[in-house]
């Protein structure tokens, strides 16, 4: 193998990882979005169990989310996101105790702006720069 082969090897290899990272991210910014919806109309409904189960679920999202950020490599992009992240875990303990409509639509607002960012950085085929190192 000629070291242009090489290179282009690598270079193959790091654009299917960093895919295979989008597209988890991008699952993960989905689900956390489908559980809020799921919290909402638990609680619209008055199905506590329902709204505290997503609730809960949309919650270990946020928390991987805020687990997968690399500091290192995503700066003032990484320290951004783990002010959001931790934001939102904080308020949606609060939308549990309060039992708040209002904290679950904020949180779901908030959560769809970060991942509709994140989804159309991937579209324009921009590298993943939000600073996740998740499933690496």
């Amino acid at each position: 193998m000629t070291a242009y082969q090489a290179r282009a090897r690598q270079y193959q290899e790091v654009e299917f990882n960093t895919a295979d990272r989008g597209r988890i991210l991008l699952a993960m910014y989905d689900g956390g979005l489908r559980f809020l919806a799921l919290a909402e109309r638990g609680l619209e409904v008055g199905d506590y169990e329902v709204f505290g189960h997503n609730l809960g679920r949309a919650q270990a999202v946020v928390a991987e989310l805020l687990h997968t950020l690399d500091h290192e490599a995503g700066g003032e992009i990484a320290a951004n996101l783990e002010r959001l992240y931790r934001f939102l875990l904080e308020h949606l303990v609060e939308a549990n105790v309060q039992k708040s409509a209002r904290h679950v639509a904020d949180a779901r607002r908030i959560f769809g702006i970060i991942g509709g960012a994140y989804r159309e950085i991937l579209a324009n085929g921009l590298p993943a720069v939000m600073g996740d190192r998740s499933a690496a």
